[in-house]
Formats: C-alpha cells, sequence, structure tokens
C-alpha cells in the first residue's frame, strides 16, 4: 500500500482492535458476496494523509481485489477518526460497484480524484495479495520492526508524535494493549 502524497514517508498503522471491527463491518454487510472468501483492512495514518485498504480474495485464490482511499487532513483542523469512518465508507461504496461489476477492468489503477460526501479523497484500484506480500517480507527479513507504533522512513526534521495519533484516535496514549476506541 503506496501513500499518494509523495511527502508522506513515516506512519502509523491503524490498531488491531479497529481493524478486527471494520474486517466484521465488511463481512457482515457483504455477506453474501464474500462467502467464504477472505476480507483483508489495512490503514495508516501518515503526518498528512490517511490511508485505508479494503480487500477480497476467493478461498486462497492468488489474486486479491483491493481497493485504497487516500484522505489529505490537517493534524490540528481534521477529526481523523470521521475521516477514516469516510474512507470506510467510500471503500463500501467500491465494494458494492465491485460486486456488481461484470470484471475489474474499470476501477483506477492509479490514484484517481473523487469528490465523496463533499470530501476530496483519490481512490486506487490493485490486485496485490497482502496474504504473500507479508509472507515474502518475513521471508525477506523486510519485515522486521513491526510491532513498532510508527513505521515508514524517519525524517528527524519532522515531528509525528504517535502519542498524538492515539490521541486523535481517541486511543489512551499509556494503554498497551491498544485501548478502545470511540
Amino acid at each position: 500500500m503506496e501513500p499518494k502524497l509523495k511527502t508522506s514517508r513515516k506512519w502509523t498503522p491503524f490498531p488491531e482492535e479497529l481493524l478486527t471491527q471494520l474486517r466484521s463491518v465488511f463481512k457482515q454487510n457483504f455477506r453474501d458476496q464474500i462467502g467464504t472468501g477472505t476480507v483483508e483492512v489495512t490503514g495508516r495514518i501518515y503526518p498528512d494523509e490517511i490511508l485505508v485498504s479494503t480487500g477480497f480474495r476467493v478461498g486462497k485464490g492468488l489474486k486479491q481485489s483491493n481497493f485504497v482511499v487516500s484522505i489529505a487532513y490537517k493534524r490540528n483542523k481534521d477529526n481523523v477518526m470521521k475521516l477514516i469512518h469516510t474512507g470506510v465508507d467510500a471503500l463500501a461504496a467500491l465494494f458494492e460497484q465491485f460486486f456488481a461489476a461484470a470484471d475489474d477492468s474499470e476501477f483506477p489503477r492509479v490514484w484517481e480524484e473523487v469528490n465523496f460526501e463533499g470530501r476530496t479523497i483519490y481512490v486506487q484500484y490493485d490486485t496485490t495479495n497482502t496474504e504473500l506480500e507479508s509472507e515474502a517480507d518475513k521471508i525477506l527479513g523486510a519485515a522486521g520492526g513491526l510491532n513498532e507504533v510508527a513505521q515508514g522512513e524517519w525524517d528527524d526534521d519532522e515531528d509525528l508524535d504517535p502519542d498524538l495519533i492515539k490521541a486523535q484516535l481517541g486511543i489512551d496514549p499509556d494503554d498497551e494493549g491498544g485501548g478502545e476506541t470511540h
């Protein structure tokens, strides 16, 4: 999952509890279309951008259909949780289109600007199998620090505080267990 903004280098992953909730929402709302398939949900918070991705894979198939939403935001102005929910709503709309479509040829393979609920967002479609990518990263040793709160390329001139991001998400920064989302 690559960010849209070129300045997006360091990031914090969505808390696992939130990802579990989002997976459950997609499985429940699209239960007939998903059947025994797999739903993958990931999210990252960059200093000026939020990425939310949802993917669907039939059984143990190699092809996974993924939609990614990018939403630019202002740290001290925008409500991060509200923007995450906007991204999830956009992904749900894309899932509806996907399951109604004859094939995936109409979905954008590069970032495409969309006005959604009065906000400019960017959407993109790809077929990367996240499970295979994760396994490849483990084999290659690229998954070294995945338990860290913040990840990506770090620039000491930037001041991204993981505790600030947790606070924006409504998570107690001192809660090592992930905390509750509000």
